[in-house]
């Protein structure tokens, strides 16, 4: 007859034996519940609503473009599966509210259940998520993000990576350009520069002042700024008038632009040479919203540029067809940017472990096809090498007259053949 503390014994072996076995069989990926995975679910928010929709609206449809690319190559390839995984992407519309789209990036991660985030638009409101990001260690690449510098960068978060550039890069290359339109034209040498209040437009201004300064290019006569909400500037108009700049600087970002230019064309004031933001000149509405004259002769930056690769034609492509008009380089190239660089540290991390992907956003270099530009890195959380292509409205078109890359005060000029002559001086409004 069998004792019962030898059956107790074989029952504590035979569970030993189990646990063992399946805790092998875990680690191997036989019983892990990712194993049986189909699909990496991606959630955002984004601006459909509110003062930063026609940007938000941009945004959405890069995302949703990037996302058809890689699943019609089957989607992501996880070496810890092996096999591709499709993209799946759960979005919402934060109203442009940097505590709305916070609460929702929070729904997103315990109610959706998401696997990873993608950003919203603008640095307001991408800065809003970062507590939610840092409460659960997502690791985020951001895209139409930026902040004041790499130092701050680090005190932020380290689970943010800027697929765009900190403020004082940006600041170089405006002051770049300008020196370079100021070498070409030595009667310039006025330089004024209004802005709206905003994180990004406010560190524009800063570290391009500061970087003029320093390099002692032209004169800085007046600065001033103004709400992003405001609907009358004539007064701070007027005032930059007084000083007489040959050059102004007009950074808004957002429907300030629909404030600023047409006050200025009624005012009649017409600078030698007028420089935008990307955020403000480049979008749909002031297409549509600005006659050929009035946009005539305006210069401001992209982040992306067709003629770069024909992948990113055949992105270009595929915007007319879906929406019947060229889509805003801006915007579809940072978010094209953030989300192929999403896809290749996944890959290259062969796992959608966190911790094994921010190694990989940490040390590796990403081929992304950005035709010369599109061998990047991370260097202090920031991409590298930071880029912009600077365009000019002319004759109805805006064409690519500069490409500016670098990390300040290190800033170079790339040739390119497909880059137009400016024109100079700004022509009359129309």
């Amino acid at each position: 007859m069998v004792s019962r503390r030898a059956v107790i014994g074989v029952v504590v072996v035979v569970i030993v034996v189990i646990a063992g076995l399946a805790g092998y069989m875990y680690l191997s990926g036989s019983l892990n519940p990712q194993a049986t995975k189909d699909h990496i679910s991606v959630g955002f928010t984004v601006a459909l609503s509110g003062p930063l929709s026609a940007q938000g609206s941009e945004q959405l449809r890069a995302y949703q473009i990037c996302a058809d690319y890689i699943n019609s190559q089957g989607g992501v390839y996880v070496a810890e599966f092996g096999k591709r995984l499709p993209l799946r992407i759960t979005y919402y519309d934060d109203s442009s509210d940097p505590s709305k789209a916070r609460s929702l990036y929070e729904q997103l991660i315990t109610q959706d259940k998401v696997d990873f985030l993608w950003p919203p638009f603008g640095t307001g409101i991408g800065l809003g998520i970062i507590p939610v990001v840092n409460k659960y260690n997502i690791p985020i690449i951001l895209a139409t993000q930026t902040i004041a510098t790499e130092e701050r960068l680090k005190n932020v978060s380290q689970n943010i990576y800027l697929t765009f550039m900190t403020f004082e890069h940006v600041g170089g290359m405006y002051a770049a350009v300008i020196k370079k339109i100021i070498s070409d034209r030595p009667e310039l040498r006025r330089i004024a520069i209004i802005y709206a209040e905003t994180d990004s437009t406010v560190g524009w201004a800063t570290w391009t002042k500061k970087a003029l300064e320093e390099q002692r290019i032209g004169e800085v006569v007046f600065t001033a700024s103004y709400p992003l909400t405001a609907t009358d500037v004539r007064g701070l108009l007027l005032r930059m008038a007084e000083a007489r700049p040959d050059i102004v600087l007009a950074l808004t970002f957002g429907a300030d632009s629909y404030v600023v230019i047409p006050q200025m064309r009624e005012l009649r004031i017409n600078p030698k040479v007028l420089i935008m933001t990307g955020p403000g000149a480049s979008t749909r509405d002031f297409y549509t919203r600005f006659d050929n004259a009035t946009r005539e002769g305006i210069i401001y930056w992209t982040n992306s540029y067709p003629d770069l690769d024909p992948v990113l034609k055949s992105f270009w492509d595929t915007y007319v067809s879906k929406y019947g008009y060229a889509p805003v380089p801006d915007m579809q190239g940072l978010v094209y940017k953030s989300c192929l660089i999403f896809k290749a540290a996944i890959e290259k991390a062969g796992s959608l472990n966190y911790e094994k992907i921010k190694r990989v956003l940490d040390s590796e270099t990403f081929n992304i096809p950005f035709g010369p530009l599109g061998s990047v890195r991370f260097v202090n959380q920031t991409i590298d090498p930071p880029f912009l292509v600077w365009m000019q409205y002319q004759g109805g078109v805006a064409k690519p007259i500069f490409i500016t890359k670098g990390r300040y005060p290190n800033i170079e000029f790339v040739n390119a053949p497909f880059l137009s002559p400016y024109i100079y001086p700004k022509p009359e409004w129309g």
